[in-house]
């Protein structure tokens, strides 16, 4: 026979950890998975003039204790040569014949998948707790 004793002792404690919100290192995990997402948009975009390229941006948009969201866009302002990437659309969406039609160029593919991606630095925030020793010992 098998039985489960739960200790319930710390869950006032766990769910006050988790009300507190996402911590530094919380979004420190978060910002990694993203800016790695980022690099490898990076790398698909093709090189020409650099206009593109130059017109990636990798912004933060929210970081609070209760959310992070952040967005990976090309096109509108650029150092590049043409200083105002209009094409970024046309490009993405596989439009353009020169790079031979839909879905050529798709320089966000491999940012595709970051939510899976994300969910171990979630799973991190929301499990840290568990071995937690309670403040009182073991149960007995």
């Amino acid at each position: 026979m098998t039985s489960y004793d739960w200790d319930i002792r710390c869950a006032d404690v766990e769910l006050s950890r988790l009300e507190q919100g996402f911590t530094g290192y919380d979004h420190a995990n978060f910002a990694r998975v993203f800016l790695n997402a980022y690099q490898r948009t990076i790398r698909d975009v093709h090189i020409e003039t650099g206009s593109l390229l130059a017109s990636g941006k990798a912004e933060p948009l929210v970081s609070s204790n209760e959310r992070w969201e952040a967005q990976i866009s090309y096109g509108g302002a650029s150092a590049g040569v043409n200083a105002v990437v209009r094409y970024a659309a046309s490009e993405l969406f596989g439009s353009s014949a020169r790079y031979g039609g839909p879905p050529s160029h798709d320089y966000l593919r491999s940012a595709a998948h970051i939510d899976e991606e994300l969910a171990g630095p979630v799973s991190s925030f929301i499990s840290r707790g568990r071995r937690t020793p309670h403040p009182e010992g073991t149960q007995r």
